[in-house]
């Protein structure tokens, strides 16, 4: 055989061998097969969904997915629940027959199929359509009737007929907001005629309107938490009047400014309370959207601007510091962690020492604040460096009636704190930068001499004397 008749072959050889390979890669495994055996939808993947239509005796609502969110469509525009979603599209990719019977050989209206009340559409991203209509429920069991192509009438369990039946309100979002603190870039609050602005860069939150300030982290984050948890009591889809749910004028706004080119901010506006179905509710509108929340949701809201300056001296995380400098008395130490151990230059120091010290100086309480900045010589000052490179420099002054003046820079004032515990933060900085003491050997003693039973030879130590106590005589 000519050499370039045996290529040819070899190629056409190799070809087939990778379209085989090819087929075979795409071909449902064994597990995959039984898997599939008996779903009524073997081929629906639900992360692939794009579109649902659901039709019941409440009415038709029709979803969309747009990203990775699901939205209502029909019969209003409104964020949709996510968890009816996923529950509703996890039954039908699960849904099996437990028995068959050919449509054909059947009557439909014996089984509630001639005209079904539950039905659901699915269009998953290529438009394949799957469909599943709900017959009756079946004498003496937990079945139902269904359908699909029209050829087959298959027997379910009746559990799927939860997932269909819902109305609106079971459709649509009872979420007021999906968001979390990780999320905000900023906060605007507006109460009755006052205005509170908060910036958030990284762990730290700032106060920016009415004044500059460290902002109370625990209260911004604890309000976001807490709309982000809130659920929606009730919709309102024609409201009238906005006054008549103290809309219009409104005493609370809410302005959250998400992280993100595309994250549209969150506005919120609030108006009258009520308590109704055991809870205190109170009227929110959210764009064109109208209902009543929890009213607990926004209570952080409401706090005077004195709760919203950080009752914390200073914003700092004892085990995120990655620099500690102490300048007291006429004495300076500068520390640096280096792998996890403290070190003065290359002189190992102790962790439980240098740790105290950045305890004290993350626990100092405000006691008092906008006090007048001190013209007099500082005791002492604390800098602070996290390992992000936040640097946080404090410098304390005397003060009236016992306490400590502290300066906190980028803090406005001057701000009055415990003395003792700056005076423990202060104390002796050449001591932070002793070594870590080395520890003594533990004492050993030496054996005693043994002596052989028998063995009262030369060298053998004397016995040694009974002592006696005499009793003196009367």
């Amino acid at each position: 055989m000519r050499l370039p008749r045996l290529i040819v072959l070899a190629v056409v050889v190799l070809g087939l061998g990778a379209l085989i390979l090819f087929w075979e890669r795409h071909q449902p495994t064994t597990d995959q097969v039984a898997e599939r055996t008996d779903k009524l939808f073997p081929t629906l993947e639900q992360d692939k969904v794009r579109s649902i239509v659901v039709r019941n005796p409440k009415g038709e609502f029709e979803l969309a997915k747009e990203k990775d969110r699901w939205l209502v469509r029909t019969p209003l525009a409104d964020e949709a629940n996510q968890g009816a979603v996923t529950s509703l599209l996890g039954t039908l990719t699960s849904l099996k027959a437990e028995r068959t019977l050919k449509a054909a050989e059947v009557k439909l209206s014996d089984y509630g199929l001639d005209a079904p009340e539950l039905s659901v559409t699915v269009t998953d991203e290529a438009g394949a359509k799957h469909v599943l209509k709900l017959g009756a429920e079946m004498p003496l069991g937990s079945q139902r009737a269904a359908l699909t192509d029209g050829t087959s009438v298959f027997i379910v369990n009746k559990y799927v007929a939860n997932d269909l039946e819902k109305d609106l309100a079971g459709w649509r979002s009872d979420q007021l907001a999906q968001i979390y603190a990780s999320d905000v870039a900023a906060l605007t609050i507006t109460y009755s005629g006052s205005r509170v602005a908060l910036a958030h860069t990284g762990n730290l939150w700032t106060l920016t309107d009415p004044i500059n300030d460290l902002a109370e982290r625990e209260r911004a984050e604890g309000l976001v938490s807490d709309l982000g948890a809130a659920r929606i009591k009730e919709f309102v889809d024609a409201p009238g009047p906005l006054r008549e749910y103290g809309l219009d004028p409104r005493e609370l706004d809410i302005l959250i400014v998400r992280r993100g080119e595309n994250a549209a901010p969150i506005q919120l506006e609030l108006g009258s309370r009520r308590d109704q179905d055991g809870t205190t509710q109170i009227a929110c509108k959210r764009g064109e959207r109208v209902f009543w929340v929890e009213a607990k949701a926004v209570e952080k809201a409401t706090a005077a601007l004195a709760d919203w300056r950080a009752h914390k001296l200073v914003a700092v995380d004892s085990w995120d510091q990655d620099r500690l400098a102490i300048e007291a008395a006429g004495a300076k130490a500068v520390l640096e962690r280096v792998d996890g151990q403290w070190k003065s230059g290359s002189v190992d120091l102790d962790f439980g020492t240098v740790n105290g010290r950045l305890t004290l100086l993350s626990e100092l309480e405000v006691k008092a604040f906008d006090q007048a900045i001190p013209t007099v010589a500082a005791l002492g000052s604390v800098t602070a460096t996290s390992s992000s490179q936040v640097e946080t420099e404090v410098r304390f002054f005397p003060g009236a009636g016992g306490d400590v003046l502290a300066v906190v820079k980028g803090r406005a004032g001057a701000f009055a704190v415990d003395a003792t515990k700056v005076h423990d933060l202060l104390a002796d900085p050449v001591a932070l930068i002793r070594p870590t003491p080395t520890p003594a050997p533990a004492p050993t003693n030496a054996p005693a001499p043994s002596l052989a039973i028998g063995d009262e030879g030369e060298g053998a130590p004397p016995p040694k004397e009974t002592a006696t106590t005499a009793t003196p005589s009367r």
